[in-house]
């Protein structure tokens, strides 16, 4: 099972479940068939941030989920294996394992068939911590939609949002608890998740002929001292166009014409050139190692890490670890 320290519940009773699952994500109807309750078990874990929860769930047995009350969050499922149905504006909707994930709205009715086998990923971020994200990304050329409806989006189109539950998954995964996690990582994985779920909306959503303005210099200025004064990985792009008081795009386009690269971009070769500071600086007989230096900088993926390193300094990043300092 993913997830396996997060465990919610595991039963056998659909009563049980349909409790559970209330607790997890909204209060809702579940229905199984007499003659497929015999093969019905539920587990669900779930590993909640806060704002952002990432989870696993399965029913074993064909079964069927109604929710009519609206829900404080806005759902991603992606199936890992079997299929699901969903209904759009009365009509199913088929979700399946390799193809496909469906995007769930907080507020319309729900209507979910789980086919027998079907074990789904699930990435649930609440309404609230939507909506201030999303205020980052407002900009003329690109309204975003409502948020309401349910979709279903196909694995290519909903890569980025697969990779950031990908990713919450991989590194949670790697601790007993969420209270184990440092806090800047959390907040980090949960912006990330968040915006690759606005931005996947944002597909769907029209554009206008109008030609979107770059960032005014002084605030491309505060951006770039804010990255470089960071004592850790704290802010996202998204992050840090609020705190100048621009939009993303326009912080992009203000990147582009003073630096020629994103704010992405100067934000990693920042971190970068922190990262190969400290590990320089660190004392291996103090119990630093490579993979929590490379996490304090936004580096989550160690072997990503090590390439990206030696990419640019010519060594593994352990081998600047054991250099004596300088």
């Amino acid at each position: 099972m993913q997830l396996e320290a997060y465990k919610r519940y595991e039963t056998r009773d659909p009563e049980t479940a349909e409790a559970e699952v209330a607790k997890l994500l909204s209060p809702g109807h579940l229905v199984v068939r007499a003659e497929d309750r015999p093969r019905f078990a539920a587990l669900a874990s779930l590993a909640d941030t806060g704002p952002v929860g990432i989870g696993f769930m399965r029913y074993g047995a064909a079964t069927t989920i109604e929710r009519r009350a609206s829900s404080p969050y806005v759902g991603v499922a992606i199936p890992l294996t079997g299929h699901m149905k969903v209904w759009l504006d009365g009509r199913p909707a088929e979700v399946r394992a390799g193809a496909s994930m469906a995007v769930i709205g907080a507020n319309d009715p729900l209507r979910f068939e789980w086919a027998e086998g079907c074990d789904v990923l699930v990435l649930r971020v609440s309404t609230a911590f939507l909506a201030s994200t999303a205020r980052a990304f407002r900009d003329d050329e690109l309204p975003l939609p409502a948020r309401s409806a349910h979709r279903v989006f196909s694995l290519a189109r909903g890569h980025a949002l697969c990779s950031a539950a990908s990713l919450l998954v991989e590194t949670l995964g790697r601790y007993r608890s969420t209270a184990d996690v440092p806090r800047g990582l959390l907040h980090l994985l949960a912006e990330h998740a968040c915006s690759a779920l606005l931005l996947g909306l944002a597909q769907e959503g029209p554009t206008t002929a109008r030609r979107p303005h770059a960032a005014p210099s002084d605030a491309v200025r505060s951006a770039i001292r804010l990255i470089d004064e960071e004592r850790a990985a704290e802010l996202n792009v998204g992050e840090l166009a609020r705190h100048v008081g621009v939009s993303v795009r326009a912080l992009e386009l203000g990147f582009r014409r003073a630096l020629d690269e994103t704010p992405h971009q100067y934000m990693v070769r920042t971190r970068l050139r922190k990262a190969h500071r400290d590990l320089l600086a660190a004392d291996v007989r103090d119990g630093r190692t490579v993979t929590e230096i490379a996490a304090r900088w936004g580096f989550f993926h160690p072997g990503r890490f090590a390439a990206r390193y030696q990419a640019v300094y010519g060594v593994a990043p352990s081998t600047s670890l054991r250099s004596p300092t300088a």
